[in-house]
């Protein structure tokens, strides 16, 4: 460290950029913004706990839709209202274009088709808004495991070249995890979609979770490259860093969806058996029950390992 003025010091470019980054944050990212993000998580909590020991098949897509008002609280503080609309407006077209085309041909999941509405083309046009918060959600996990990664996607740099497609990959898989446990219920027990050709994953083809990392791997990675692009071209221009505990909201309303498969095995209700499409019978507390052990071994354990990245201060060291 080099001496310029007593009492004055030179600080290093490593220190002087997260100085940069968190600093304002602390300031910005006010009692409001952060009371308004506890507010989401405890609501994402109450839906994952009550609703399904009502019964009601609703949770998830509760917990999906809180992942979209966090990002509004959040992601605009993150990124600004520029970079979070483009985070949107990439999910959503993206997504849009796999699903119709999944729908019309069979690639990259399967052969299906929905019966909610209303529809845009093959696709009911809530699916997009459902990818979009899941995925803010799952890439705020990624991102916190892989210790700010869309801080360090300068592609100048050795870690910014291996951050700009490890943190798509692990988003991705981070947001599959959420569709293996759920995609069964969600279509062989509550119809929302038909697998036409059934499968072995109760009633779903393994294509469908092919299909999904690398859906969401392609608009993640989209997304990332957007960020390097700017990150390249103004090394100055990194992500706006948040408050530590602040952090912890998104992983915990990422969490939620595992949460809600324990309730939700606590509060089955529905008869034993249901028949997909091709005519296979299963049993449909061994969906419940296969859906609580999917997320109790994966959702959970990735984000209690995020959680204690926050806690031991990993994130304040990137």
């Amino acid at each position: 460290m080099e001496t310029v003025s007593p009492g004055k010091e030179i600080m290093s470019d490593t220190f002087s950029l997260r100085i940069t980054t968190e600093g304002p944050s602390r300031r910005s990212y006010g009692p409001v913004r952060r009371a308004l993000g506890w507010i989401v998580v405890a609501a994402a909590a109450a839906a994952a706990v009550i609703v399904p020991l009502t019964g009601a098949p609703a949770a998830a897509q509760s917990i999906a839709l809180l992942g979209v008002a966090l990002a509004l609280v959040q992601g605009t503080r993150r990124y600004g209202w520029g970079l979070l609309l483009a985070f949107f407006a990439i999910s959503y077209v993206i997504s849009f274009a796999w699903e119709n085309l999944s729908v019309m041909t069979g690639f990259p999941f399967g052969n299906y088709h929905y019966t909610l509405t209303p529809q845009l083309f093959y696709v009911p046009v809530i699916i997009g808004v459902a990818y979009f918060g899941i995925g803010f959600v799952s890439w705020m996990t990624a991102n916190t495991v892989l210790d700010r990664a869309d801080e360090h996607l300068n592609l100048r740099t050795r870690p910014g070249r291996i951050n700009v497609f490890a943190l798509p990959v692990l988003a991705g898989a981070v947001m599959t995890m959420f569709d293996v446990g759920i995609d069964s219920i969600s279509s062989t027990v509550r119809g929302a979609w038909v697998w036409e050709e059934g499968g072995g994953v109760f009633g779903v083809p393994f294509t469908n979770y092919l299909g999904w990392w690398f859906v969401t791997w392609s608009f993640f990675q989209v997304f990332a490259l957007v960020l390097a692009t700017r990150q390249t071209r103004h090394p100055e221009r990194t992500s706006d860093g948040l408050p530590r505990i602040s952090h912890l909201q998104p992983v915990l309303i990422y969490m939620m969806f595992g949460i809600s498969s324990i309730s939700a095995f606590l509060g089955f209700t529905e008869g034993d058996t249901v028949v997909d499409a091709t005519g296979a019978a299963w049993s449909t507390p061994a969906i419940f029950e296969a859906l609580m052990i999917f997320n109790i071994f994966s959702i959970i354990p990735v984000s209690l390992f995020a959680i204690t990245k926050i806690a031991r201060g990993d994130l304040n060291r990137a």
